[in-house]
């Protein structure tokens, strides 16, 4: 008998039905498993993929620092191409409301009744010698030097991110003054002005290109400045940063020949600009202590909703949220990380510089939809920083900081004309708030008293007196801030290099050295970068406001 071997296929045609029947159906069970199994994994994939789609194409913030260069040329093209597209949409212009200009000439009776210690060419001078020193002292990378000592020809190790941001804003400031004082017919003209622009450039490249970073939500982009050095940053750089941008497209935008446009700055740089200053001011409005939480998609909500209300033309709607008043609310959140989140409590300094930048841009450019933001902010921050700050201290350090900042901001909410028959707001209030602002500066904090430089009290007292001289009804009030000017304005010249005073105090001055720049007191050599710069603003203020005459420098 032959013995067959285990699964030999040599077996009886019955076993052999069953054995292929057993066969058969295991398989169909093992296909069904498969199958079962495959859709589980398919669906789970399905969802995965929607899962990462909603969390990092339209839905999530992202941050990126901007590349400065692109291996492809025609890649960086096509995508800056479309974000000017999404930059450039067209914001609402709900508020008919436009600048008041300045009285081409004043009364008398307004003025200091003393012997005049000021005159136009004075200060034509001063502003020159000024310029030429914030020009020298920019270093090839775009930011300043921040002091000089010009006995010893020493720059010292210091620096601060918020006042080199101010004096990138300082000579966007002299760059407008001299667009407005522009003779079409002067060529040596446009070289200077040229000049002064290419320096423009270079900063808005250091602070804005170079040095910022990127966030981007569902098609909207915001940034924020990064200067090198710091974890954390003010956001007052934020600020004098866009009032930069602001002075400069005002100025290249207005009616300048085009021939003289085309040296100044490309119509694409021009465009390049308009997109930096939206995302700039998209980071500064919503670091605004009433926006929810201050998380990065908050952000973007906010501003997104802030554009669209705009189209409800609801001013008391707008303006409610900002003007924080019983609560203490209503300021700028004073610092920011390196990822973009805000934190911290209200700087004085940096809420009125934010609350300026915002109000220019407003009054001059295309924010028109942020008035009712800029006009309830000014009331929050005049409780908090004036009526508050004084209640408690009646020469409040407090209200020291806030003051020139806040002055220019109710100067520019003060002078203006609206063009329906309901005002929007109290303008009015405004300009008294800044009257009484500058009989403080000099009654109670005694100004004229100072020892050290108080260029930057100008920047308050200058548009407080053109204000009281214009729409005031107490001349003794106009000729008292004006007797002011004409005795702390002409004392601070005197502390310029080149001005005839302080450089007598150095023996074998060459001449050149530390030229234009201005002392932070009589004796001391050292040329702050930010005390230059808010004198010179001071000057081009005196200039435009107080003497109106044609140029002579």
């Amino acid at each position: 008998m032959q013995r067959r071997k285990k699964n030999s296929p040599e077996i009886s045609s019955g076993a052999e039905d069953d054995a292929e029947t057993g066969l058969t159906h295991t398989g169909t069970r093992k296909v069904k498993r498969c199958t079962i199994f495959g859709l589980a994994l398919l669906g789970v994939g399905v969802i995965a993929l929607l899962v990462t789609v909603y969390y990092s194409v339209d839905w999530t913030v992202r941050k990126f620092r901007p590349p400065v260069e692109t291996s492809s040329k025609w890649v960086h093209q096509n995508n800056a191409a479309k974000e000017r597209e999404r930059q450039t949409k067209p914001l609402p212009q709900p508020w008919k409301i436009r600048p008041k200009p300045p009285a081409k000439k004043l009364p008398s009776n307004t003025k200091c009744q003393e012997k005049p210690q000021l005159n136009r060419q004075l200060l034509d001078k001063s502003l020159a010698l000024g310029t030429k020193f914030l020009l020298e002292h920019q270093k090839s990378f775009g930011n300043f030097d921040y002091e000089y000592d010009w006995t010893t020809g020493v720059n010292t190790d210091d620096d601060m991110e918020v006042r080199q941001a101010g004096a990138l804003w300082g000579l966007s400031l002299i760059f407008h003054d001299m667009i407005d004082t522009f003779d079409n017919e002067d060529v040596d003209g446009v070289r200077v002005l040229h000049i002064v622009a290419v320096h423009l450039l270079r900063g808005f490249e250091y602070f804005i290109m170079q040095n910022s970073e990127v966030l981007e939500f569902n098609g909207v982009t915001m940034r924020y400045i990064m200067y090198p050095g710091t974890k954390k940053h003010g956001i007052g750089t934020m600020g004098l940063v866009s009032l930069a941008l602001v002075e400069f497209l005002r100025a290249t935008g207005g009616n300048v020949p085009e021939y003289v446009k085309m040296k100044l700055v490309s119509p694409h740089k021009r465009e390049e600009l308009e997109s930096y200053l939206r995302q700039l001011l998209a980071f500064l409005v919503t670091s605004h202590s009433s926006t929810p939480n201050q998380s990065l998609e908050d952000r973007f909500y906010t501003w997104n909703k802030l554009i669209s209300a705009a189209n409800w033309k609801s001013w008391q709607i707008q303006e409610d949220p900002y003007k924080q008043i019983e609560d203490g609310g209503g300021y700028f959140l004073q610092s920011y990380d390196n990822d973009g989140v805000s934190s911290g409590g209200s700087s004085s300094y940096y809420d009125g510089e934010c609350l300026l930048a915002i109000i220019k841009a407003a009054k001059y450019l295309d924010y028109n939809f942020l008035f009712p933001i800029a006009v309830g902010t000014a009331k929050s921050l005049h409780h908090r920083h004036v009526t508050m700050a004084l209640k408690e201290d009646e020469d409040s350090a407090n209200t020291k900081g806030f003051y020139q900042w806040s002055s220019m901001a109710f100067y520019e909410l003060a002078t203006v004309e609206f063009e329906e028959s309901e005002k929007y707001y109290d303008n009015f209030r405004f300009g008294s708030w800044l009257v009484d602002l500058a009989l403080w500066m000099v009654d109670v904090h005694r100004t004229l008293g100072r020892a050290k430089n108080t260029g930057y009290a100008y920047e308050g007292i200058v548009p407080a007196w053109s204000y009281a001289a214009t729409f005031g009804s107490n001349t003794g009030t106009a000729q008292h801030l004006h007797c002011t000017i004409e005795e702390g304005m002409a004392r601070l010249i005197s502390w310029q290099v080149g001005m005839g005073l302080v450089e007598n105090n150095v023996e074998d001055w060459d001449g050149k050295t530390g030229l234009g720049g201005v002392q932070n007191s009589r004796k001391e050599p050292g040329l702050r970068i930010d005390t230059t710069q808010h004198q010179m603003h001071a000057t081009i203020l005196a200039r435009r406001l107080v003497y109106p005459e044609p140029n002579t420098w």
